[in-house]
């Protein structure tokens, strides 16, 4: 065997004392077989990674000892190159933060904030790449890791617009196209990115970078947030990648079929591929160290894949690329499949290699590499997981071209089937008409001209959904199933059939607000041929867990097999055998009964299930049914019922209940799908319960502003910059001395003040006016207490309120709850998660808490469960924050519950901005959370008395700030506390558009305003409490140097007994 000549040969070995390791030099000519299968390469299109075996190295070494002096001026110029990538790492080393602009091809613009190397605010990124690609401004970019099905991808994309000739990559064949401006280096700096971008874009649509060798620059450099560049990843299972034949490999270690032991030890002591992705991912190549490489090398790799536009599985390929064309509103291409050798493809990876200890050795060094894919899944456009069971119908992803012939409150004729409904569309399809027949039907509803039904699946809380909805209005006697009222032109069977679902619904409506269909046994005709979509009828299903379900206790179970706590091993074994029961909830929604079939039964089966829910109006799951069925009532304008709920679950796990790995495996396995059906019907639940309970949720979730939880929503949607102060810390410590210092006379230690506080504030709380002396005592003592580790800090969060801005800025400065500092695992169990606290708890559990944390929040998007004014906010060991915001702002919040309900703001029509405005459940949201009796719903008749009620409660918190000038307050409150001034997120995209202006309906516009009028007045009135003015701040009426300034408010409700002027600054 003779190596290649000295030409081609690059620089592979680490280590000049080793043998040198001959190597063929990448070229920018990747084979063009390389396909998302195993390749079959050209010996003239060589990769990074050809290299000779050991064997071959042996021969090279001791051939001739004339190629040492060559040997050494290699191992020279390697070291030279390491130096030059290093000093242009050290060169181009960037601030952490990068702070840009994107801008849709409207020319509105948002402010971004990205870390690089943290999580961007990916979705909001998203939007926007996604608008401009569209709008043929932005550049489609993938990043191809080599054998990760680039050249099938580069194919696909060609169909679809203009690519390079050669593997989508730049070649001498597109000198014409190429920009002359611009070289063929790769990757782009994050200055070069922006420009990059837009000047290819006018000549192609679509682009690829492949690294089979080492990025000459780090990856994490590119601006993958520009506006202009929508950039694509393929991941592949690393283990599948590293058996990716191509003609090199089978030239240094033999065909895969005919490779001996040796061949195949050498194959994988091979060091070039070891954790392949990961090293081309990160800067510092941290994957190159094997089985050695850490946690922070896997969480860099994660960091840059958070930052690309999408992630596709080369698993399902297929079903990726289709469903990203519907994302940027492509056609579907037709995708080639690569060159494949079956027999191998039916194979495992483990069996492909035929030995145990070669396949565990190959898995350990790549370790890291494994647990990035399996993490990226999670990301993954399509989940591959849900489809590869069995084929998928090509329907499934297909996109409905004729989406927009829906007419509001009628479905069109070219949608009307002739014996059943729509088949299956694309999962990745754009939901608006869905959306819209929603919308009419919530809106139909209200005006009383729509049914509601709950399709009630036996067990599965249809009790306590009837007993709930009788309080709201008229239903049937009984179950609500039927009643003597009755109708007599509505059959009494169920379920309908198409045709006769809207005279039924509107004939019921005459009659009952609400009914149910319950079905325990299946239903006589399928419930696909209902016609869900009838404008006349509002339809919701709740969910439950198969295997709780299956434990639910009746007469009929317990007769057949004993009561659950007496029942015999044979009787659970019994039990578990019952056909009747095998994927329940499957079986009656399919038209074939397909669950019946138990582990055998197909993914076709659960996608009918799938596709069956889709078209119900809301899905509530029975983990968290009262909050589910709260939110209901808000998104139909009702009132709140109150909840009866059942015999309750038990703390015990359903593995725990059956007391029997075995069985408990076995009754799992038989209901495989009905678990797979439930777990993915939570992503479609009206409210997500998994952030209830772990305390991450947002109330405001689908009830008042229907709020998506998202991180980065706050900084979105407000931009504090302002001019910034000197708010140094010496200055507030003046003003804490002054206070103090002036008590000391009366007030020798904290536990004489503490003392007379709490004695004191057992009065406050029921207080029409709090004492201004006893206020500023009190605030003295909470702020003292919190220096000293002995207080909590307690943001009381109203949804849209910068809660999770404030959270962010908290968790610089010290421990807080990890869960949007609601709730943590570290969380004392003697602490109660419930919130608001009552009265005479709140100092015990502010004094465990602060052992744990120094900073709690709670957040209230729903009504309190408990008044707020119960909470003792006068303890000494709490202090105690609360952010204000310009109603009519906070209504214009965006997140996905409100354009599901009423449209995008900037594409929504003059119906949806009247509903909108119409919607009850926003009304005077801040005072409705702030008083007992939630009398801020009464809107524009909401009392003066009503409003005394929330100053009053908001005069007994520590601190007030405003969202406007958020930044200045988060730092004036870090003076206050003396904690360092956590990193701040400046720039963070206020509208520069007024609230009438974004509305533009001065009618519709004084119309919210006057339903609000409360929450505006409390708003106004509270700036005279908080911590920063920002009024000044926007005026610019302020110097700096000037001590009489008025930045920080010091009110009437403020003047300071104990000695301080106030002219803190």
């Amino acid at each position: 065997m003779t190596s290649p000549n000295e030409e081609s040969l690059g620089l592979v070995s680490t280590n000049c004392d080793r043998d040198f390791v001959p190597r063929v030099s990448y070229r920018d000519d990747p084979d063009e077989n390389d396909h998302n299968d195993d390749d079959d390469d050209d010996d003239d299109h060589d990769r990074d990674e050809r290299v000779l075996p050991l064997h071959a190295r042996r021969e090279t070494h001791h051939a001739s000892r004339s190629s040492t002096p060559w040997q050494r001026l290699v191992c020279a110029a390697r070291i030279t190159i390491v130096v030059s990538i290093v000093g242009t790492l050290l060169v181009t080393g960037k601030s952490l933060f990068h702070v840009g602009e994107i801008r849709d091809e409207s020319g509105a613009s948002a402010e971004h904030d990205v870390a690089a190397g943290s999580a961007s605010p990916r979705d909001e990124i998203r939007a926007v790449q996604i608008s401009n690609y569209r709008a043929g401004k932005a550049l489609l970019l993938n990043v191809h890791i080599t054998h990760h099905a680039g050249t099938t991808f580069c194919d696909a994309m060609k169909q679809l617009g203009p690519a390079p000739a050669f593997a989508c990559m730049r070649d001498d064949r597109d000198r014409d196209e190429w920009p002359p401006s611009l070289d063929h280096h790769r990757p782009w700096t994050r200055d070069e990115t922006d420009g990059n971008a837009i000047a290819l874009r006018k000549a192609y649509h679509f682009l690829s970078w492949e690294f089979g060798i080492l990025p000459p620059t780090p990856l994490k450099d590119v601006d993958w947030e520009s506006p202009h560049l929508v950039s694509v990843i393929l991941m592949r299972d690393p283990l599948e990648r590293r058996l990716a034949a191509d003609a090199t490999v089978e030239k240094y270690f033999g065909e895969e079929e005919s490779r001996t032991e040796e061949e195949w030890w050498e194959f994988a002591e091979y060091e070039g591929s070891v954790n392949f992705v990961l090293t081309r991912l990160t800067p510092d190549r941290c994957g190159e160290k094997g089985e050695d490489t850490t946690e922070a090398c896997l969480e860099e790799g994660k960091e840059l894949l958070r930052r690309f536009t999408y992630i596709l599985d080369v698993q399902c390929l297929e079903e990726g690329i289709k469903a990203l064309s519907s994302e940027l509103g492509l056609p579907r291409p037709h995708v080639k499949k690569g060159n494949t050798n079956d027999s191998l493809h039916q194979m495992t990876t483990r069996e492909r290699i035929g030995n145990d200890e070669i396949y565990d050795f190959i898995v350990k060094r790549n370790r890291r590499d494994i647990e990035l894919y399996e993490w990226s899944k999670g990301l993954s456009l399509v989940k591959c997981s849900e489809l590869t069971s069995t084929p998928v119908d090509d329907d499934l992803l297909h996109v409905d071209d004729d989406a927009d012939d829906l007419e509001i409150g009628n479905v069109s004729e070219t949608e009307q089937p002739t014996s059943q409904p729509t088949p299956a569309k694309n999962p990745h399809e754009d939901t608006s008409k869905h959306n819209a027949i929603r919308a009419m039907q919530i809106h139909n509803y209200k005006l009383g001209r729509a049914l509601l039904l709950n399709v009630h699946i036996t067990h599965h809380g249809g009790t306590t959904v009837c007993n709930a909805m009788k309080q709201l209005g008229h239903a049937p006697e009984g179950a609500c199933n039927r009643g003597d009222d009755w109708p007599e032109t509505v059959p009494k069977y169920r379920p309908w059939g198409y045709d006769e679902t809207d005279e039924n619904a509107k004939a019921l409506r005459n009659v009952y607000h609400f009914i149910s269909w319950e079905f325990g046994i299946i239903p006589p005709t399928p419930l696909k041929e209902v016609k869900w979509e009838s404008p006349n009828l509002v339809s919701f299903i709740v969910m439950k867990d198969p295997i709780d379900r299956r434990l639910s206790g009746d007469a009929t179970t317990s007769k057949l097999f004993g009561e659950e706590a007496d029942r015999t091993e044979e009787q659970w074994e019994a039990f578990a055998k019952y056909d009747g029961s095998i994927n329940f909830m499957l079986t009656r929604l399919t038209p074939d009964h397909c669950g019946e079939e138990g582990e055998n039964a197909t993914i076709a089966c659960l996608e009918h299930g799938k596709e069956l829910l889709r078209r119900f109006t809301f899905i509530l799951d029975i983990q968290c049914l009262e909050e589910g069925l709260e939110a209901l009532a808000n998104e139909l304008g009702l009132p709140i019922p109150d909840v009866k709920k059942g015999r309750g679950r038990t703390s015990m796990s359903a593995r725990e209940r059956i007391g029997n790995d075995d069985i408990y495996d076995f009754i799992v396995g038989r209901n495989r799908l009905d678990l797979e059906l439930y777990e993915w019907s939570k992503s479609l639940s009206l409210v997500d319960c998994s952030a209830l309970d772990e305390g991450d949720f947002d109330d405001d979730l689908n009830v008042a502003d229907a709020g998506d939880v998202d991180q980065f929503s706050d900084a979105i949607n407000y931009n504090y910059t302002l001019n910034a102060t000197d708010y140094s810390d010496d200055k507030f410590d003046a003003e804490d001395d002054s206070v103090f210092n002036n008590q000391s006379d009366s007030k020798s230690t904290n536990e004489e003040l503490g003392s007379e506080i709490s004695l004191a504030s057992n009065n406050i709380t029921n207080q029409d006016n709090i004492n201004i002396d006893d206020r500023e005592s009190i605030r003295a003592l909470q702020i003292e207490n919190y220096k000293k580790g002995n207080a909590l800090l307690l943001n009381i969060h109203i949804t849209h309120h910068a809660g999770t801005t404030f959270c962010a800025a908290m968790k610089h400065v010290g421990n807080t709850p990890e869960h949007a500092c609601n709730n943590g695992d570290d969380w004392p169990d003697s602490v109660t998660q419930h919130r608001p606290w009552e009265y005479n708890e709140t100092d015990r559990n502010a004094i465990e808490l602060r052992k744990v944390y120094h900073f709690i929040s709670w957040e209230f998007g729903k009504k309190p469960r408990s008044p707020l004014v119960d909470v003792n906010w006068e303890s000494p060991h709490l202090v105690s924050v609360i952010v204000m915001k310009d109603p009519i702002d906070r209504r214009l919040s965006g997140d996905g519950g409100i354009n599901r309900m009423f449209g995008k703001e900037e594409e929504r029509t003059e119906e949806q901005w009247e509903a909108f405005a119409k919607y009850d459940g926003s009304i005077n949201f801040m005072l409705t959370r702030l008083t007992p009796d939630r009398c801020g719903t009464e809107g524009e008749n909401t009392t003066e008395e009503c409003l005394e009620t929330g100053k009053e409660l908001l005069r007994r918190f520590t601190y007030i700030l405003d969202v406007k000038c958020l930044d200045e307050g988060l730092e004036a409150l870090a003076g206050e506390l003396g904690f360092s001034l956590p990193y701040l997120n400046k720039d963070s995209g206020k509208t520069q558009v007024s609230a009438r202006e974004r509305i533009g309906d001065d009618e519709l516009y004084e119309f919210i305003l006057r339903r609000n009028q409360r929450d505006f007045e409390l708003y106004e009135w509270s700036k005279g409490l908080s911590l920063v003015n920002c009024s000044a701040l926007e005026e610019e009426l302020f110097d700096d140097d000037d001590d009489n300034n008025d930045i920080i408010n010091n009110d009437d409700d403020f003047n300071d007994s104990a000695g301080n002027d106030g002219n803190v600054l």
